[in-house]
């Protein structure tokens, strides 16, 4: 098994890369859909998140809203950590689990905190997605219907792209389009696949 971990902030591009890397075969493993998965209701992070944060991040459905809670704690790095503090383990846990499952060939890890001092899986390969800071803030403002000042806000709240790029082996620029993009998958590909 060689796996690969792929990180990059928020708008960047990365998970899109990643479904690149894997239409010739590579498996992904998405950190943000497991991210999900454990602040749903019953999720192994529900009840420790909303006792930490309050019930004013439940929508009408008893689901932890996730537009509130971002905004909570990307305005704020301290109750940021205390999220990560919450979460990581059941992720990094439920990733390492599904890395197993899947046995031989090329694993992608999509994980946006890669660098994060405790993040436990050891990659074979690192590779950075970055994108233009104006390019991302759109980006985000479209795909989850918020105001530009509240992507710029997540946006400040993760590394810097300069620091992401400096400690990946590959770093890839997804500033042009998607066209661009696949052709650099294309291009990786080749050179990772077993």
């Amino acid at each position: 098994m060689k796996i690969i971990g792929i990180t990059g902030g928020s708008g960047s591009g990365k998970s899109l890369f990643c479904g690149f890397l894997a239409e010739p075969g590579a498996a992904v493993i998405d950190a943000d859909e497991i991210a999900h998965r454990v602040i749903k209701r019953g999720g192994a992070a529900f009840d420790e998140t909303v006792s930490v944060f309050g019930v004013g991040i439940l929508d009408e459905n008893g689901e932890i809203d996730r537009k509130r809670l971002g905004k909570i704690v990307f305005s704020d790095q301290k109750k940021l950590s205390l999220l990560n503090e919450i979460t990581h383990r059941h992720i990094f846990r439920e990733m390492s689990e599904e890395a197993r499952r899947v046995g031989d060939g090329i694993v992608l890890l999509d994980v946006p905190l890669l660098f994060a001092d405790d993040f436990p899986i050891k990659c074979d390969l690192s590779i950075a997605v970055i994108a233009q800071r104006e390019v991302r803030i759109a980006r985000i403002a479209e795909r989850d219907g918020i105001s530009k000042d509240d992507a710029a806000a997540r946006i400040a709240s993760q590394m810097s792209d300069e620091e992401t790029a400096a400690r990946a082996d590959i770093c890839v620029d997804n500033s042009r389009g998607i066209d661009e993009l696949k052709a650099k998958a294309a291009r990786i590909y080749n050179v990772i696949k077993p």
